[in-house]
């Protein structure tokens, strides 16, 4: 019995470790997404015919999904190649209407009423003082081109609008208090009127309109789009990273790897939303929640520009009687992550399940409260950083009483070690009497060998929680803690190999490491000294490597995250250490 429960002890401490392990080892060495940095690309491409002419079945496409052919309105498509431009100089190629809110800055694209100018001026590149705003949407012509659009297809050949029309106008920008409104008159019955919303943070509105001064029955299909060519350089780990949705019900999810491998997926659904997702920034389409039968299609496409991705989605037909109009609202969310507000437009606007577009990750259930908590500690505090203390000493204290009964079987195993290596010395040649014996000394004792076992358990759904909140949370980009941490969404920058830069020779980046995993291994280690040890003396030398292994796969992790383990290692000493000399108080002296 008592070999077995020692195994099942084993066990469980090698499939936590080995879990642990390959979860860092899958946080800090994913599989690589290519990244095709384009030597040229379209500069002035449209949606072809083709485009114009889907049967209701079909989806959307972009420019890049087609051959050159002619379009509805007779022009051939420009297929002139240029080289890659700046996002000013490829604005500057089109007449584009100016965007201006309290958090976003840029344009829209008047050729094809495209949004694909798009600044997020809450958020820095970096920390530098100069450093430029985010750029969201890109225009094609730029190395990474991400736009979205909205539009009409038919089954009949019918003058539509498409990546060519020139839209008019009368406004000269566009801002939260004012909307745009184009316009468009095929000169064959249909006039098309846009109005386009937006409120003071990164919500768009797109309200078509479509009057029929003809004499026939016209029959139209809604879609809208957001399109990315190439996938820019950026962080890779426990988050998505491409094409994502809510439809019918479940979450769907598309990294760019598995993409490249599908080319393409096709749903039905009654509400939701579909668009293409960053670490901390996105572009969603949001349609009617109301209307069913929607066909939403994620895709991928090979071009001369490189990988094109691709979320659009088809509503059921409308059918506009003459001398009659319609009108169809359609709305994207284009900026950064804040769950709070996207909390709010999915309960304003009956988003469904909008708040998945954050990747809360399989906890959801503790994910998400968690970052609710660390988020007004950090309103109470004005410092991230020591919300992440005072949340971890919040779950030291909710796990207290667990802790203690866990530290005080460690205790009483580690007092009668002695005694087991006796039994094991005078029982090596008999493991039946030396389990029995054991079992027996453990029962006079009443110590359960497992009980060691409980709390890391349910710490580990705990850590991994806490671990996406850290990372996901765009509160931690770019926030400072104290003294050289002025980012605890990114490693530790200082290097105790180089002592803090003092020495400048060239070291593996495996052994980049900082201040705050160093304490992190050197807390490990003291737990570790504090705990009894594994007969096992294989095992046991692997525990006792495993803060210095941690030491190194941690130390390449958000700060903030190594701040939180460390931290909470010295709570779990302390406690420990309390427990000690509370039991030594306790025991009566002989003299």
């Amino acid at each position: 019995m008592e070999k077995n429960n020692i195994g099942k002890r084993d066990l469980i401490l090698a499939i936590i470790f080995s879990a642990v392990f390959l979860f860092l080892i899958d946080a800090l060495f994913p599989p690589t997404q290519p990244v095709n940095t384009p030597s040229v690309v379209p500069s002035a491409p449209n949606i072809s015919a083709e485009a114009q002419k889907q049967t209701a079945s079909a989806q959307p496409v972009s420019e890049h999904s087609y051959a050159p052919a002619p379009n509805a309105l007779g022009e051939q498509q420009n297929n002139t190649i240029s080289v890659v431009m700046s996002q000013e100089q490829a604005v500057n190629q089109y007449r584009h209407i100016p965007i201006k809110t309290p958090s976003l800055s840029g344009s829209i694209r008047l050729k094809g009423a495209r949004l694909d100018n798009l600044m997020l001026t809450r958020y820095h590149e970096t920390l530098a003082k100069d450093s430029p705003y985010i750029t969201l949407l890109s225009p094609v012509g730029t190395a990474y081109p991400f736009f979205a659009e909205f539009g009409w297809v038919s089954t009949d050949a019918i003058s539509l609008p498409n990546a060519d029309t020139l839209w008019q106008t009368q406004d000269q920008e566009l801002n939260s208090k004012k909307p745009l409104t184009l316009t468009w008159d095929n000169d064959a019955g249909l006039k098309f009127i846009r109005q386009i919303s937006v409120d003071e943070n990164y919500m768009f509105t797109i309200t078509d309109r479509i009057e029929n001064y003809g004499s026939k029955i016209v029959t139209l299909f809604n879609y809208g789009l957001v399109g990315r060519t190439n996938v820019p350089p950026s962080q890779r780990g426990a988050v998505l990273e491409g094409l994502v949705g809510y439809l019918d019900s479940s979450l769907k999810e598309f990294p760019y790897a598995k993409m490249d491998k599908e080319e393409q997926a096709s749903f039905k659904t009654t509400g939701g939303w579909a668009g293409i997702t960053d670490k901390y920034w996105m572009a969603i389409l949001a349609f009617d929640q109301n209307i069913s039968n929607v066909t939403v299609k994620f895709s991928q496409s090979n071009t001369s520009a490189g990988k094109h991705y691709q979320a659009d989605y088809l509503m059921p037909p409308t059918v506009i009687e003459p001398g009659q109009a319609v009108q169809t609202t359609g709305r994207i969310f284009a900026g950064a992550k804040e769950l709070k507000l996207i909390d709010a437009y999915e309960d304003q606007l009956k988003i469904k399940r909008f708040d998945l577009t954050v990747d809360f990750g399989w906890y959801y259930f503790l994910t998400k409260p968690f970052f609710f908590i660390l988020s007004w500690f950090y309103s109470l505090f004005g410092n991230m950083g020591l919300a992440i203390l005072f949340f971890a000493l919040l779950l030291r204290i909710a796990m207290f009483p667990i802790a203690n009964k866990s530290f005080a079987s460690m205790e009483k195993m580690k007092e009668i070690q002695p005694k087991l290596e006796q039994l094991r010395e005078r029982y090596g040649d008999d493991k039946m009497r030396l389990n029995q014996e054991m079992m027996e000394l453990y029962r006079k004792n009443n110590i359960n060998p497992a009980a060691g076992c409980l709390p890391m358990l349910i710490q580990i759904p705990v850590f991994f929680s806490l671990y996406k909140v850290l990372y996901i949370s765009l509160e931690l980009r770019q926030a400072p803690f104290y003294g050289w941490i002025h980012d605890l969404s990114a490693p530790d920058p200082s290097s105790v190999f180089t002592l803090f830069g003092l020495i400048n020779w060239p070291i593996p980046q495996a052994l980049n490491i900082g201040v705050w995993p160093v304490l992190m291994g050197l807390t490990m280690w003291l737990q570790q000294r504090m705990n009894p040890k594994i007969a096992d003396k294989t095992q046991n030398m692997i525990l006792s490597l495993m803060p210095l292994m941690m030491t190194f796969l941690l130390g390449h992790l958000a700060s903030g995250l190594v701040i939180y383990w460390t931290w909470s290692n010295i709570l779990s000493i302390a406690q420990q250490y309390a427990l000690r000399l509370k039991n030594k108080k306790g025991k009566p002296h002989h003299g």
